[in-house]
């Protein structure tokens, strides 16, 4: 029996190891939640809400306005969005710590508009949309703080009108994120900054899933989401805030 050539034997080597290894620009960017060290009690219950690849483990308007880009989750219209509509992790989570970065296209064709982190609350179909929702909107990108969805309106800062801007969102840059949720009291912490400290009335929350918001709007708009790693039970203790 005849040997096989060696070139050949390189091409079936070198086709394995790609269909093995995917291309960093499709691996989720995890340089920064990496870095984090989580308490002892977290690391158990550590869950990588993205992979980099697809949006398994989400649900939403996938069809129109979400999508996976160069290892990051997208969310973008042309079009206008009647209603806020979110992506939505098909789980549901009550205490948590959730550490992800976020950039918002701020280039002259897109919209300012903020977005947010959806939690403690309920979906609800608006405008036809069914992945709307009621409940707390953690705000970031340009309008920074808590607004109660549906029901009670902006609710920190209490009787702030108008934009929320701080000193310490990186415009147009990735803009790093911890949230931590431990029964009533909900926390966000950008750059380092402690941004929102609120207690809510228990009555007002309630275990639901996550979701990332992209605001309804008249003009295109894009967000890019990556990292979105999250636990379970957290020590209430914030993480990235700097002294």
């Amino acid at each position: 029996m005849k040997s096989l050539p060696r070139c050949w034997l390189l091409g079936v080597l070198l086709t394995v190891t790609l269909l093995h290894f995917q291309p960093y620009s499709q691996a989720a960017d995890l340089s920064w939640t990496d870095s984090i060290n989580l308490p002892e009690t977290e690391k158990k219950s550590k869950t990588l809400l993205f992979t980099g690849r697809d949006l398994a483990g989400w649900e939403g308007q996938v069809e129109r306005y979400w999508s996976v880009t160069n290892g990051m989750i997208r969310g973008a219209n042309t079009g206008r969005v009647p209603a806020s509509t979110y992506l939505w992790t098909t789980h549901s989570y009550r205490n948590f710590r959730l550490l992800f970065e976020v950039k918002q296209n701020r280039a002259a064709e897109f919209s300012p508009m903020h977005s947010a982190i959806a939690v403690l609350g309920e979906k609800m179909t608006d405008q036809g949309d069914p992945h709307s929702f009621k409940g707390p909107l953690l705000m970031f990108c340009n309008d920074w703080g808590i607004w109660d969805a549906n029901r009670r309106n902006r609710v920190f800062p209490a009787g702030h009108a108008g934009t929320l801007q701080i000193k310490e969102e990186n415009i147009g840059q990735w803009n790093r994120i911890e949230v931590l949720v431990i029964e009533n009291r909900l926390q966000m912490v950008a750059n380092g900054k402690v941004v929102l400290d609120f207690t809510d009335e228990p009555a007002n929350l309630r275990a639901s899933p996550i979701g990332l918001q992209l605001h309804s709007n008249d003009r295109p708009q894009e967000f890019l989401f990556r990292g979105l790693v999250l636990t379970e039970k957290p020590t209430d203790k914030l993480l990235t805030a700097l002294p």
